[in-house]
């Protein structure tokens, strides 16, 4: 074995792992979000004026310290990404206001579905029917979870084609990230333009809906301060960062973990009951994204040996 081979073989086991464990921990902090935003009194687009533009300074001293920027160049490359990160946000957001919080998570869930079509043909990326299966299994628990809290009170189509588009629009976002990601465009920076995109539109989309930056008091300035640290650094850096290294459909697969840990959260922060239906969905959903993990890292580990023995 050489020199190189041997570099590859002592790597330590945090390194090497270090994509998967970023994309578990985003969904961890992803799953923390709601909780926050419940917190805040001020309207969804003065939420996401805010947490979007006090954002873009940290991603972009990030940025400058890990090898990027946000320049004229960046601002070019995200310029589609950035519009369909937006759409995804305010089409998201939005269909709250038409449906009920069970179907819009439900129907949110469907974009690791949607990926696992589209991803072997756009991205080259293999999905085995194991998969599948545990795909499958993830989101009847997470049914189970949502319509086990009985909140399914005030779904309307308008609100469900809302929340549809959002899904669609939030694949559409991931994979113009994981094609930049490959091309080895700074994370970082990546956001940071993406950031800036979605603020200049949800500017004029806020003075439609309604902004009132009067209704801020301290604690919400903390919540959302909270929040770009929290979703921005935590959850969309790193997950922007593993997706250089992992596929998008087991990234976004594991995202289905988010609605679990939301409803843990609320149980303990809001008090908030959790019926016997919710905790079987619950276990089923960790027990099918332990499935994915096992199944990426068994990948990982034969992409690994693989490499080893060309060297």
């Amino acid at each position: 074995m050489n020199q190189e081979a041997s570099t590859v073989h002592a790597e330590p086991l945090w390194r090497r792992e270090a994509p998967l464990l970023a994309a578990l921990f985003s969904v961890l902090f992803w799953g923390v979000g709601p909780l926050i935003v419940r917190g805040v009194s001020a309207t969804t687009p003065t939420i996401m004026i805010v947490r979007l533009t006090a954002a873009i300074p940290v991603m972009a001293y990030i940025a400058s310290r890990t090898g990027g920027r946000i320049d004229k160049k960046m601002m070019k490359l995200t310029f589609f990404s950035g519009i369909f990160s937006f759409l995804s946000m305010a089409l998201s957001f939005d269909s709250l206001r038409h449906t009920s919080i069970a179907n819009q998570t439900l129907v949110g869930s469907m974009a690791p579905l949607l990926l696992m079509i589209v991803a072997p043909r756009l991205l080259n990326e293999t999905v085995t029917r194991v998969q599948v299966l545990l795909g499958l299994a993830a989101l009847v628990g997470i049914g189970v979870v949502i319509f086990g809290a009985g909140s399914s009170n005030g779904a309307t189509f308008y609100g469900d084609v809302l929340a549809g588009l959002g899904t669609i629009t939030w694949a559409t976002y991931l994979i113009f990230t994981k094609r930049l990601r490959t091309a080895g465009i700074n994370s970082w920076a990546f956001l940071g333009g993406n950031y800036a995109w979605s603020a200049m539109l949800c500017i004029p989309w806020g003075m439609f809906v309604g902004i009132r930056f009067g209704d801020l008091d301290g604690r919400d300035l903390v919540l959302l301060g909270s929040m770009v640290v929290v979703q921005g650094i935590g959850a969309h850096g790193l997950h922007t960062w593993a997706l250089k290294h992992i596929d998008v459909t087991i990234a976004s697969m594991l995202t289905l973990g988010c609605p679990v840990i939301s409803t843990i959260g609320a149980y303990f922060v809001y008090n908030e009951s959790i019926t016997v239906m919710q905790f079987a969905g619950a276990v089923c959903v960790l027990v099918s994204l332990g499935g994915v993990t096992n199944l990426a890292q068994r990948r990982q580990r034969l992409e690994r040996q693989t490499s080893l023995a060309a060297l």
